[in-house]
């Protein structure tokens, strides 16, 4: 128990896991499906219950990453919204500039690496399902593909918004400075008597 730490000092190492409970059902959900999917699927279970337990658990995961873990571990969010017209808009938010300190860089390579990686992996057992002809698993991995595939498509979109708006602020306050600098609000001149 470290006790050096004042009381309320919520902050983790650098490279520590400052949300552990929300990295673990990162990893949770995507491992489980992939290894019942293997584990059933390899040794002749009922399809009806490995795609059954396989839907559940990349559902939970698709929920819990795009509500939880996206927001706790990297500080992105995003959402698709139905407009009145019927069309539909992509919502993005990141989390305020300075408020790094929130997430660990840890945390921030285990949440791209397992999105990336489970979504190739899902990619790939679809690839070998096609090729053998294994139609029913093939919609299986369909699924997973589709579930991984917009949560990594729509953290990618966020991650670009991000970088987009803090790239437009700082353009925005450059040029502010500039501005005053050239024009006569920020100078300091001094009367000579």
């Amino acid at each position: 128990m470290d006790l050096s730490r004042e009381f309320g000092d919520q902050s983790a190492p650098a490279n520590g896991l400052k949300h552990p409970a929300a990295t673990f059902f990162h990893l949770c959900f995507r491992v489980l499906a992939v290894v019942i999917y293997l584990f059933l699927s390899l040794l002749g279970g009922s399809f009806t219950l490995t795609f059954v337990l396989v839907v559940i658990l990349l559902a939970a995961d698709f929920w819990t990453v795009k509500n939880i873990t996206g927001r706790k571990l990297v500080g992105l969010r995003w959402w698709n919204k139905v407009n009145q017209d019927g069309s539909t808009e992509w919502v993005f938010e990141s989390r305020k500039q300075g408020t790094e300190a929130y997430h660990s860089e840890t945390e921030n390579r285990i949440f791209w690496i397992a999105i990336v990686a489970s979504t190739g992996v899902w990619i790939l057992l679809f690839i070998k399902n096609l090729l053998s002809l294994s139609l029913g698993w093939v919609i299986v991995c369909t699924t997973a593909v589709f579930l991984n595939a917009a949560n990594l498509y729509g953290y990618v979109k966020c991650r670009k918004d991000a970088k987009a708006k803090v790239q437009g602020a700082v353009g925005s306050f450059l040029g502010r400075q500039l501005w005053s600098q050239a024009f006569g609000g920020g100078g300091d001149t001094q009367q000579t008597s």
